[in-house]
């Protein structure tokens, strides 16, 4: 009798861990989707302001983010390259997202040729 009650008590520790390890999980993922959600947000701004106008300035800057959600977005870098053929940026935007002990930070990179 006594066996049986210590397995099934190594078998509920054990499933307490993995449901512990399951949550954890669970609200990494939500903070990884809030902060690419979030650097969607200020690129889709930054992509029609250049094809407004290819060598605008940057709309949201790391000095002053955007708080989208909760997360901080902005533009990180805008990277103009010119050929004969055309005119091209390179826009890199980031989201980050902190809360419950972690900070996740998601980097979107697109270019926009004119």
């Amino acid at each position: 009798m006594l066996f049986i009650i210590l397995v099934l008590a190594g078998l509920m520790a054990g499933l307490a861990t993995l449901s512990g390890q399951s949550s954890q999980q669970l609200v990494y993922e939500v903070q990884a989707l809030k902060a690419r959600l979030a650097a969607e947000a200020v690129l889709e701004r930054q992509i029609f302001a250049t094809l407004d106008k290819i060598d605008t300035d940057m709309v949201v800057t790391s000095a002053a983010s955007a708080t989208i959600n909760q997360c901080q977005a902005y533009i990180d870098k805008l990277e103009p390259q010119s050929s004969a053929l055309a005119t091209q940026v390179r826009i890199i935007s980031s989201g980050t997202c902190t809360g419950s002990g972690l900070t996740v930070v998601r980097n979107i990179e697109v270019e926009v040729i004119e």
